[in-house]
């Protein structure tokens, strides 16, 4: 499968994710019912297909470009809601651009500058807000999930390097912990760390290494390979063996570069 292939894939399975079609399909009653930027003056049949249309051409854009933007490897130091940020000015961008192109080849009259304005500072708001709530909505689920006692392992570290743990690597018969504040080498086998870090939301990727989902900055995929760029710059290969379950985690999606 070539690298486009993947990524196509990837996008498609965004697309279809049942939440966002719930999201789409809410949004245009929404706007067919109140019909913005004057369509309240077109018949009904066709004041709801234009919104169904509109805002696919939007979810697809948009699911394109935010991620793209947010997993970029460049922007890897940055905080999440700087990334989306940007994303999400990205994609109004696009999507403003595309949809007047459009708008003006049907119409057979040049879009003016201010509708192309007009209708990216909207998108950007409305991308801004969706990506909002639906953050928020996971961090919630996440914390409801989050154990109430600490993982066993997280004992063994110094007390500073207990939040904020990013990846673990195997160190001949050491385990070496990768945290915000630093690192520290831990005299144990690497399968009795992987049973200490249970209920910790993390992946082991590799025989030898295993990455906090909150420590993954961005997964490219190239020729077949499978790697992860951590937030502290480190790039962990993924074994053939530990990538179903990524993907079937939503991983290869959330996080692609």
């Amino acid at each position: 499968m070539t690298a486009v292939q993947v990524t196509l894939r990837e996008w498609w399975g965004r697309l279809s994710d049942p939440r966002v079609i719930s999201i789409w399909v809410a949004v245009s009653i929404v706007c067919a019912v109140a019909g913005p930027f004057g369509t309240g003056a077109l018949p009904l049949v066709e004041r709801v297909s234009y919104w169904f249309a509109t805002n696919l051409l939007g979810a697809a854009t948009s699911l394109a470009v935010i991620p793209l933007v947010v997993a970029a490897g460049p922007l890897a130091g940055w905080p999440f809601w700087g990334r989306a940020a940007l994303g999400c000015l990205g994609f109004a961008l696009v999507f403003s651009g595309i949809k007047t192109s459009i708008d003006a080849m049907v119409s057979g009259t040049p879009e003016a500058i201010h509708a192309f304005a007009e209708l990216a500072v909207t998108s950007a708001v409305i991308a801004a807000a969706i990506t909002a709530v639906v953050r928020v909505v996971e961090e919630v689920h996440e914390r409801k999930a989050t154990p109430t006692t600490a993982p066993r392992f997280l004992k063994r570290l110094r007390p500073e390097l207990r939040n904020g743990l990013i990846r673990l690597a195997m160190q001949d018969h050491y385990v070496e912990a990768h945290a915000a504040a630093g690192s520290q080498l831990v005299l144990m086998r690497f399968i009795d760390a992987m049973d200490e870090l249970a209920g910790m939301q993390g992946w082991r990727v590799h025989r030898s290494h295993w990455v906090a989902e909150a420590g993954i900055a961005s997964i490219r995929r190239n020729q077949g390979r499978t790697h992860i760029l951590t937030v502290d710059g480190a790039e962990l290969p993924v074994s053939r063996t530990y990538l179903p379950a990524l993907r079937a985690a939503g991983l290869l999606q959330r996080f692609a570069a």
